[in-house]
């Protein structure tokens, strides 16, 4: 019988399995040890963005079950998922919970390929004119931004709405504020080294 430890990952409660834990614990120090050395300005909010992203694939991996023990599995595939945040594979040697749950299959890497992330409509906050409407559905249509700024500015002079649809949009469309909002604005799986690479505009 193995030991159950309970934890809170990204604001939600977890019972993990003694090797789950450890396999966790290690990869949270790695990726503070790679993230300290590879990256200028480390960012708490990198952190909290990758701690509530693991939450949320705990959640999907569990089913949202109430009382949910996350095993050894579902953790070694959440982290192969995320990976380090330069991008390159984790090193393994001497961590502890290293077992062959951690070799990706053909049929998961596929599966994986075929459903890429869909983009979220934000606002930009980094590329912004005024409120960032533009820019961001620029990024969630995948044009380019000048066109969306056309496309306002004609509606804008030929029927007036433009800047009616302009205000709604601003009210009603969240500001892109985390790395893990800025990736999926761009249509990016919210990996380490996605979320590492956009937290440096918060600077």
């Amino acid at each position: 019988m193995k030991k159950v430890i309970n934890a809170s990952i990204g604001g939600k409660s977890f019972a993990l399995d003694e090797d789950a834990y450890n396999r966790l614990s290690a990869y949270f120090d790695h990726f503070k040890a790679r993230l300290n050395s590879d990256t200028q300005s480390v960012s708490e909010e990198v952190m909290s963005d990758l701690e509530s992203r693991i939450a949320e694939l705990f959640d999907e991996g569990t089913g949202g079950a109430s009382y949910r023990v996350v095993d050894l599995g579902l953790v070694s595939r959440v982290v192969r998922q995320l990976g380090m945040p330069d991008g390159s594979p984790e090193q393994m040697e001497g961590m502890p919970g290293q077992t062959g749950h951690d070799t990706k299959t053909a049929g998961q890497d596929h599966t994986e390929k075929e459903n890429g992330p869909s983009r979220r409509l934000f606002r930009d906050p980094d590329n912004k004119a005024i409120g960032g409407v533009c820019s961001g559905v620029a990024f969630f249509l995948n044009i380019d931004v000048t066109l969306v700024r056309i496309l306002l500015l004609l509606t804008l002079l030929l029927w007036g709405t433009g800047l009616l649809v302009y205000i709604v949009l601003w009210i009603v469309v969240p500001l892109a504020k985390t790395p893990a909002d800025k990736c999926e604005m761009r249509g990016l799986e919210p990996t380490a080294e996605n979320m590492a690479k956009y937290s440096d505009y918060q600077k």
